[in-house]
């Protein structure tokens, strides 16, 4: 089941499937169709080399297709990684655990290895790329008991008590892949320091910082509402532990530009994962910062 805050733009989001789907079929810019007998060819062997008991068919569904038929040296990164992303969901949404997932993209990856020819040597992180599809996974597969339970209501991202589940799913499948979670996730945790804002203009600031937030990852991070208090407000996103260094030049320029609250105390800071899921989350809602 999804995340209350699964897609904040779908309307955009649909349009660029259903582009990227016609491209696929008919050729960017009306051009040539892609060589679908290569991409079948691929597929098969992509399925093979998974090790899945789900026959062809069945395992074959538009987003494995996407994927395969973007993926390949040369190609646009963020699109491989939409595709990624777009892949997990399909899998969580079709029950597929989170070990079939990962046996899916490890195949794909050692397709790309040693021997695939020297124009796919190192042009891709594969464990930058299963860690996005991991986090896309949990983000669909994190039981919601309710909205009230796991949206804050002012900024509309999800509530520390839902960050604490989604934080267990992550650390339990770095568990059952004997992959460390300090090295695959990562965190940016912003804290606003509100004391010296008027009492009329604090609803205001938590609203724009968790638009702020919530416009700068689309992509299956996890945003939530940490805590919030007439003096201090709390954030944190959480992600693949690759992006964390963009993000948080992408936050702090986005926090800098934030219109409302004057007098706001800004502070942006990247928090590591720990051993275990309740390390992890200690460390984001009490941490120091500044």
């Amino acid at each position: 089941m999804s995340a209350p805050r699964r897609d904040p733009t779908p309307s955009r989001r649909a349009t660029d499937g259903a582009r990227r789907l016609r491209d696929l079929v008919v050729g960017r810019d009306g051009g040539p169709r892609p060589d679908h007998g290569r991409l079948d060819a691929f597929l098969v062997d992509w399925h093979r080399a998974s090790g899945t008991p789900i026959g062809f068919d069945e395992w074959c569904d538009p987003a494995a297709r996407y994927l395969g038929a973007v993926f390949g040296p040369g190609a646009d990164l963020a699109v491989i990684e939409d595709a990624v992303v777009a892949f997990a969901h399909a899998r969580a949404g079709a029950d597929h655990s989170a070990a079939a997932v990962a046996g899916d993209l490890v195949a794909l990856a050692r397709l790309a290895g040693p021997g695939a020819g020297p124009e796919w040597d190192g042009w891709i992180d594969p464990l930058g790329l299963l860690a996005r599809a991991l986090g896309a996974w949990a983000a669909e597969r994190v039981a919601v008991a309710s909205s009230v339970d796991c949206v804050d209501p002012a900024t509309g991202l999800v509530t520390a008590r839902f960050l604490e589940r989604r934080l267990q799913e992550l650390h339990a499948q770095c568990d059952a892949l004997a992959i460390s979670p300090p090295l695959t996730f990562g965190s940016v945790v912003v804290q606003l320091g509100l004391g010296a804002v008027a009492a009329s203009e604090r609803v205001a600031v938590r609203v724009a910082a968790g638009r702020i937030l919530a416009e700068r990852f689309r992509a299956g991070e996890t945003v939530a509402a940490l805590s919030s208090s007439r003096t201090v407000c709390r954030m944190a996103a959480v992600m693949p532990a690759y992006g964390v260094h963009r993000a948080l030049a992408d936050v702090r320029s986005g926090l800098a530009g934030m219109a409302t609250g004057e007098g706001v105390e800004q502070a942006v800071v990247r928090v590591p994962f720990g051993a275990d899921a309740g390390s992890t989350f200690t460390a984001l809602v009490h941490s120091p910062v500044g």
